[in-house]
Order: structure tokens, then sequence, then C-alpha cells
């Protein structure tokens, strides 16, 4: 048996000729005795589920792409260990207490042991791309290339990640131009890392779909999935019941919703919500009050109104695309006359 208190482990191993455990049985007494240990955070952060909104979308993408069973369920477990494992880092440095209706796993295990295993599971993504060119049985594929598109977008969405960052600490509200391009980064950057690994593993005799095109449509939908976040999480009343009430505004974070109030009052010479979210108030009268101002300001309903247009958006794109049941499923449930609004 594995106990994480380092009692021993009911196995027999192979001994070298002066009766000690070789080095590689050592190895593996050691993995077998801590790894569950090390492993725990993250099974506990994933034992609730999340939406599955990426497995989904990788599913649908491949119905134009066509990449073989294998190296697709390859593809999906490399992107959900990336997603979970940055859910993890995200928790801590947004200083979250909830995560789908549990305690933020940092709040139980510490900060320490979720970092850890939080970049373990980076490294074992990364290995996984490595992998992946000796998966398929596709030709004229560069078998380096999987590997080169993983640090690539990686790069890209540490960089959308510290730019989301730095405007919260330091009270800098981005345009809407920099604030849609930390978006593509930092939300579009696991859809793209996914959608650029089918494509170079794609059924070349099949698919039909232009590189730039489909990036075009995943920009899309990454601006659409992000602004309907940031809507959810100041009026969505089941939001609210698995994080907590308008979690945004205890951040402090520059999301869609807040940008545009900023900018709205800018023209009216006030400050409101710029004050409020410096305040990053656990009110929830303050809360309430601010989601008042931009309402007041016409940002929920034109954000609302906006939502919409990017989904007439998408849904045109799939049908120039030659149709997707699967992606229009999803924009269907993601649409925003389905959001519970208080």
């Amino acid at each position: 048996m594995t106990h994480c208190n380092g009692s021993s482990v009911d196995n027999k191993k192979e001994k070298n000729v002066n009766g000690n455990l070789s080095n590689d049985t050592q190895d593996d007494v050691i993995n077998a005795k801590y790894m569950r240990c090390l492993e725990e955070p993250y099974k506990y952060h994933t034992q609730v589920p999340g939406k599955a909104i990426r497995d989904q979308t990788i599913e649908a993408m491949n119905l134009w792409l066509g990449v073989e069973r294998t190296v697709l369920q390859k593809i999906k477990e490399l992107v959900t260990m990336l997603h979970e494992a940055s859910l993890l880092i995200d928790d801590i440095q947004d200083n979250s207490k909830m995560r789908r209706g549990q305690p933020a796993a940092y709040l139980i295990y510490g900060i320490s042991e979720v970092i850890n295993i939080a970049n373990l599971k980076y490294f074992e993504a990364g290995k996984i791309a490595l992998e992946l060119g000796n998966m398929t049985t596709a030709k004229n594929v560069d078998k380096s290339e999987a590997s080169k598109i993983f640090h690539d977008w990686m790069i890209k969405l540490h960089q959308g990640l510290g730019l989301d960052i730095h405007w919260r600490d330091h009270y800098i509200c981005p345009t809407v131009d920099e604030y849609i391009d930390m978006v593509l980064k930092k939300t579009g950057g696991l859809m793209m890392l996914a959608f650029d690994l089918m494509y170079i593993f794609r059924n070349q005799s099949d698919t039909k779909l232009i590189y730039g095109t489909g990036r075009k449509f995943l920009e899309t939908f990454s601006k659409f999935f992000q602004i309907r976040d940031d809507f959810c999480n100041l009026w969505d009343v089941k939001y609210a019941a698995n994080k907590s009430y308008c979690e945004d505004l205890t951040e402090g974070k520059f999301s869609w919703v807040i940008v545009q109030g900023i900018i709205k009052e800018r023209e009216l010479g006030t400050t409101r919500v710029m004050s409020i979210l410096k305040q990053r108030t656990t009110s929830d009268e303050i809360k309430r009050y601010c989601c008042q101002v931009l309402e007041t300001l016409h940002v929920k309903a034109e954000t609302t109104e906006y939502l919409e247009t990017l989904e007439k958006d998408l849904l045109e794109q799939i049908d120039g695309l030659g149709g997707n049941q699967m992606f229009t499923k999803i924009v269907g449930l993601l649409s925003p006359s389905r959001i519970q609004t208080a």
C-alpha cells in the first residue's frame, strides 16, 4: 500500500548484487510512495468537473480537421492538463476563495504544494507535445513542430496572463484593443494551441479548412467566450453560486465590462467604477452599487448586444465553413439569451 506519511510500499523489488535496491527500483519506490501525495491537490481540484468547453471545441474542430483518434485524445489530454493547472495558479494569483463550488485548492493544501503540482503538469503537458509526432501515421509531418507550437503558445499565454495581472496590480485601465489582444493570448491561447496542433496532424486528403479561416473563427469565439465570462461574473446568478458574488470587483480585475464603464465615466468626468475597483471591496452592498452604476452607463445592455452580435457572427462563420453541428450547439449553449441575471 502507498501512504502519504512515508510508510513502505508492499511490493517485492529487484535488488542488485549487493542486496540493495537498484537506482531505477529506488526511483520507482519513491514515486510510488510520494506521487499520490504530490498529485492530491490536482485531484482535489479536478474532482468537480468544469464545463468541458475546451474538450467540446476540440471535438467540434475535428469535424473539420479529421485528426486520427489516438493523436486527438493526447491533444485533449494536453489541453485539459494545461487548463486545470492554470486554474490552480490563477486562484493563487487572484486570491480566489472558491472554485467550482468548493474551496480553492491552495486554501486546503497550501500555496507551495499547489504551485509545484501545477508546474509539474505544465512539464507533463510539454512531454506529451514532444511525443505527438511519434503517434501519428500521417505523412509529411515535421515531428518537431508540435513541441515548437506548444512552447510558442505557452509564451503567448503567459504574456496575456502577465498583462492582466500587471494592469490589475498597477491600476492601469487598458484600451479596448489592448484588452482584446490580451484575451486572444490568455483565453484564446489554449484553443489556438489545440487548433495549431490539430492542423499539422489533420487529414490532409479530406479537410478543406484553410488555416487563416479557422484561426479567425477561433479568435471570434475566444472574444465571445471571455466577454461572456466577464459579463457573467457580475450579473449571472449561477456564476455567483459557484464562485462568489462579483469576484472581479474584489480582485480588482479590468474585465470587459469594467473597462467599458471606466471609459464611459472618463467622458462624464467621474471615477466611481475605477475608485470602487481600487478598493478591492468584499462588501456586497458596494458591489451591487457598482453594478447599478454600470447599468446606468448602459454597459450591461450594450455588452448583451455585443455578445448577440458575436453570436450571430460565429453562426455565420460556421455556415461559411460548411456547417458544424457541434460548434452550433456550443455557441447556442453559450448564448447570452441563456444567462440568468438577477
